[in-house]
């Protein structure tokens, strides 16, 4: 962190008098000062006056401070100039601290909000392009994604079959194999190397056998595309999304963080007896320590604090399920106002209030049906904080001994959870559909919708297929072209200057944080056409349901589906 007001930098106080061959710093309590001793040009010698809180810290009222630097804008570092070996030791045990050196990385995150902000505004633009392409060359897009998984796929197999038995040879620098991985490297290889060919043999067949449902599929997913852009108003709200789904997270995480702050803070576990780091100008060892503190902190939970972390988690999960099942009304509802527009003699739709229809499914999903939309996500909530606590018990009984049994049932529950989840989120996800079109409560809505789909499961299995393609292949699109941008933005010397307030210091990180927005970003417009195609698919099994398929106004890609797959 910043560390105090007007006191960002941590600095590590002397912990005896300096000589012109020896400094010894005390490790285990460092302070915040408002500029590091000795960092302004205007300074000249190795020794300053006493910092104040080195007093309270160290007991010994005739210690000066010493000459050091800025680091990454955080850190005063003894000078390299002057004290050499302190600064490179101590440079080196902050770096051997893993769990320290990845806050580290974390800490520099704050210094990256330009340019996170900037990969935010890119995957925007590129969830549009993806919109757009699906518009006019769906079809195009799927069968390059299937020839590109036929080519990659043989040709992984084939580089693994070719190298079988020397392949971890060839792996990148630190990246470990498993211990009996040598002894059976050959027939590992070329297992692998079968699998690969096997993915590759099923989607050759895939394209062959069920070319026309895929041809289908994808002209349902172009009508959709069509549909999103006749509802104009829907084209603003997965940006919107985004932006809300962002803006909840950041508030929520602030307010957890806060949450944690509560508890009693302490410095984590020291065995050291002094914490001195004692070097010179020709000798440099560590006396008694075994890490460097004052980088991180660690907190003691009460059962009462724990219980309400766990209250608090569960509530901020809601809201975000809230505002995704609102999401999904919203899209719902606007496919029920292009649903029951009346269509010309020569295929012109004509469309009332759809730049309104946004605000039309807001309302209505707030003021009518916000009970149903809250029931149906507490649902999921619940069973993501189970799923969570499930996770929490198994990195417990795996650091208490990894007992197997355990184990086994923590894993057994852990599937049964996620597998109840999947089904939840399926249900929600087609009850809001129904409600949308007409009006009903949750429960009814669910076992209508359900109904319906078990009438249509050819057409509703192949529109998910096609859906879920496009969907992995514009999330990847979005996450890699926004992760790709920041790393390169990263690297300018803006953020590469130590010496600079936006000093980043490991770019992958930033970058890697840049992906996973950008991917969240790319999954609010994914949702929209997974939403809108089988809202217009169940809108026409309901149309079949009350036997007036003949008059409906549904897409005639939809229908094709339907019929072929019956």
């Amino acid at each position: 962190g910043e560390g105090p007001p007007k006191k960002p930098y941590l600095y590590w106080c002397m912990n005896s008098a300096q000589t012109s061959s020896s400094l010894a710093i005390n490790l285990k309590d460092p302070i915040c000062v408002d500029t590091c001793p000795g960092s302004s040009a205007s300074y000249t010698g190795t020794t300053f006056p006493t910092e104040t809180e080195c007093k309270e810290v160290s007991g010994n009222q005739a210690i000066n401070s010493y000459k050091t630097v800025v680091i990454m804008n955080r850190y005063c570092f003894p000078d390299p100039a002057t004290f050499g070996s302190a600064s490179s030791a101590l440079t080196s045990s902050l770096n051997t601290e893993a769990t320290d050196k990845f806050m580290q990385e974390l800490s520099s995150l704050p210094a990256a909000w330009p340019v996170l902000l900037l990969g935010f505004f890119v995957s925007v633009v590129l969830g549009y392009v993806w919109m757009a392409s699906l518009r006019h060359c769906a079809q195009c897009l799927i069968w390059v994604a299937i020839i590109l998984v036929i080519l990659i796929t043989f040709f992984v197999g084939l580089y693994i079959f070719v190298n079988a038995g020397t392949l971890s040879s060839r792996l990148p620098e630190g990246v470990k194999v498993p211990e009996d991985f040598g002894q059976n490297e050959k027939i590992i290889c070329q297992v692998l190397a079968a699998v690969c060919w096997v993915i590759t043999a099923a989607c050759i067949c895939l394209a062959c056998c069920f070319r026309n449902s895929i041809t289908m599929a994808v002209e349902t997913i172009e009508a959709t595309a069509e549909a999103i852009f006749e509802m104009s108003s829907l084209l603003l709200l997965p940006a919107l999304k985004a932006a809300v789904k962002i803006l909840a997270f950041v508030v929520l995480a602030y307010g957890f963080c806060a949450l944690v702050t509560t508890a009693e803070m302490s410095s984590p576990n020291d065995t050291s007896d002094d914490g001195l780091y004692q070097t010179g100008s020709t000798t440099s060892y560590v006396d008694s320590v075994t890490s460097v503190q004052g980088v991180s902190r660690s907190f003691h939970f009460t059962t009462g604090e724990k219980w309400l972390l766990v209250f608090f988690v569960f509530v901020s999960i809601w809201i975000e399920c809230f505002l995704n099942a609102l999401y999904q009304f919203i899209i719902a509802y606007a496919m029920a106002e292009y649903h029951q527009s009346p269509v010309d003699h020569d295929g012109t739709r004509e469309i009332g209030g759809g730049c309104c229809s946004l605000w039309d499914g807001l309302t209505v999903g707030l003021f009518h049906h916000c009970g149903s939309l809250a029931f149906g996500s507490a649902l999921v909530a619940a069973l993501w904080v189970v799923d969570l606590i499930v996770k929490i018990l198994e990195a417990q009984n795996q650091e208490k001994g990894n007992n197997a049994c355990v184990a086994c049932a923590l894993r057994c529950l852990e599937s049964m959870v996620a597998c109840c989840r999947e089904l939840v989120e399926f249900l929600n996800k087609n009850a809001y559909v129904y409600m949308a079109i007409t009006g009903n409560a949750f429960c009814d809505s669910a076992k209508s919708a359900m109904g319906i789909i078990a009438q249509i499961p050819g057409a509703m299995a192949v529109l998910n297929g096609a859906t879920l393609v496009f969907s992995l292949f514009g999330t990847i699109f979005v996450a890699a072209g926004s992760g790709a941008f920041t790393f390169l933005l990263t690297n300018s010397k803006t953020f590469a200057d130590q010496d600079s307030t936006f000093f980043v210091e490991s770019p992958t990180i930033v970058a890697a944080i840049s992906s996973v927005i950008g991917g969240g970003v790319a999954l609010c417009f994914m949702l929209v056409f997974d939403m809108a195609s089988d809202s217009l698919l169940l809108y026409f099994g309901l149309d079949l349901q009350t036997g007036s398929s003949g008059a409906s106004n549904a897409p005639l890609a939809i229908k094709e589906l339907v019929h072929n797959n019956s």
